[in-house]
């Protein structure tokens, strides 16, 4: 009888994040416990850093904290179930399939080298003047796209992906540099023409990084780093030689999608919206798609709910990524982490204490990587340390916002990466491959950009 090789498989995200989970447990019980003061704002007092006795959080106590940790992102997963409704109306109306079919016609050749840079630039717009959750749900079309160019899933992945999640590293909107500005004293948007070199200099990186892969990919498909090329659902190949007629209604329809993204991006920008807001205007703006399309009210609302429906997974594994962060403050081993790294920063000089604290954020966001959630823990610790070496206020915001967009890739405690890999379904270990090299590009040319602007004195104003 042939004995049956068993063949190792990288863990399904559920797994990994279940094992993330019992880890920060273990930690729990092993870093020692240590607390800052709290001034009557809520900001970290510098200085005041002390240990404190243990409160170590067992796997039991883990998981009956997780009806809480799912609690807490209510209004992310109400969110993803309109936005993914949102969108499966959108795609479900064959909008997409025409607007590819009608490119990769009218571009034969070249439609790769044409489209990817130009979605690029456009999520790159999304994501750098108000970039959020929600964003990760246009993979979707990414996956149509790479059936019909016979890309894998990394691709279909990657081109609507890392766009927008990069471009937040530089954003001059967001709310990550919004609040560091706000915190550190300074005008609100200033630096904006650094913040938008840089973020011209990232997406055209960006494009090129996605383009490269996916030409590569559609060569030789044995390139693929996910081993797999996905296929149109018939199995038939698109037919690149017979005319496609573009349909006024594709158009209209995603110009209408990305509405509500825009909208949102300018009133959060100048009134602070809330995801109160985008999910209002993504809910309207299914209905309106609906009516562009002529769908009946039963039609509409089956295609919508399926959209919803398939968002539920992913709100799952948001909960436990969650469930992550809830183990490791409730064990309090944030702060002394934190805490041991500003020791180490502090004795590096000026210049590469800027860089420093970049690097610090950058590994720091590997395990707590929602970012308006740190500023209040990070920005205090770093002021007092900023302005003894000398380092402009300017210059610590951008090293706090590069630091924390620059890894949001990678961590597999984010929700959001999570969530990619699943509407992709495309392994985490396989995804590293393509990213971590990109990642490592990026971080270091922000590197070589902290130390110019350093010398250079930069206080953006």
């Amino acid at each position: 009888m042939e004995k049956k090789k068993t063949k190792l498989a990288f863990p399904h995200v559920m797994v990994l994040l279940i094992a993330l989970v019992l880890l920060a447990c273990a930690l729990s019980y092993i870093v020692p416990a240590g607390q800052y003061d709290y001034d009557e704002n809520g900001y970290v007092i510098a200085d005041s850093f002390h240990y404190v006795e243990n409160t170590p959080v067992s796997p039991w106590s883990a998981m009956v904290k997780l009806t809480g940790a799912i609690d807490s992102m209510g209004t992310t997963f109400a969110l993803l179930f309109i936005i993914g409704g949102m969108i499966t109306v959108l795609i479900s109306s064959g909008a997409v399939e025409n607007i590819v079919d009608w490119s990769l016609h009218k571009f034969q050749d070249k439609s790769l080298t044409i489209l990817i840079p130009l979605i690029s630039v456009i999520m790159s717009l999304l994501g750098g003047l108000a970039g959020q959750d929600s964003l990760i749900t246009f993979v979707a079309c990414g996956m149509l796209l790479a059936r019909r160019t016979r890309l894998d899933g990394i691709a279909a992945m990657a081109i609507f992906y890392l766009p927008y999640i990069t471009a937040q590293a530089v954003g001059p909107t967001v709310l990550m540099i919004l609040m560091c500005q706000e915190m550190c004293g300074i005008p609100a948007i200033s630096g904006v023409k650094v913040r938008i070199f840089l973020w011209i200099v990232f997406t055209i990186f960006t494009a090129w990084y996605n383009t490269r892969y996916a030409l590569k990919v559609s060569r030789d498909p044995s390139k693929s780093i996910a081993g797999e090329i996905l296929t149109m659902e018939n199995g038939q190949e698109v037919d690149t030689s017979k005319p496609v007629q573009l349909q006024t209604s594709s158009v209209i329809g995603m110009i209408m999608m990305l509405v509500p993204f825009v909208i949102y991006a300018v009133g959060s920008a100048k009134s602070g919206w809330g995801f109160e807001w985008l999910i209002g205007l993504g809910f309207v703006d299914a209905v309106l798609l609906g009516l562009v399309f002529r769908f009946t009210p039963n039609d509409w609302s089956k295609r919508f709910c399926k959209g919803a429906a398939e968002m539920g997974p992913v709100c799952l594994l948001i909960g436990f990524s969650k469930l992550i962060s809830v183990v490791l403050s409730d064990g309090q081993i944030i702060n002394t982490i934190a805490h041991a790294a500003l020791v180490l920063i502090q004795g590096m000089g000026a210049g590469f204490s800027a860089i420093g604290m970049f690097l610090f954020t950058t590994l720091f966001n590997l395990i707590m990587p929602s970012g308006p959630a740190k500023v209040p823990l990070l920005m205090p610790l770093f002021m007092p340390v900023a302005d003894i070496l000398g380092i402009t206020r300017q210059i610590l915001c951008t090293c706090y916002q590069l630091g924390d967009g620059l890894t949001n890739f990678l961590t597999p405690v984010s929700s959001v990466l999570a969530t990619g890999l699943i509407l992709s379904n495309t392994k985490y270990s396989k995804w590293m491959r393509y990213a971590v090299p990109y990642a490592l590009c990026l971080i270091g040319f922000s590197a070589v950009c902290i130390f110019v602007l350093n010398l250079a004195g930069w206080t953006g104003v």
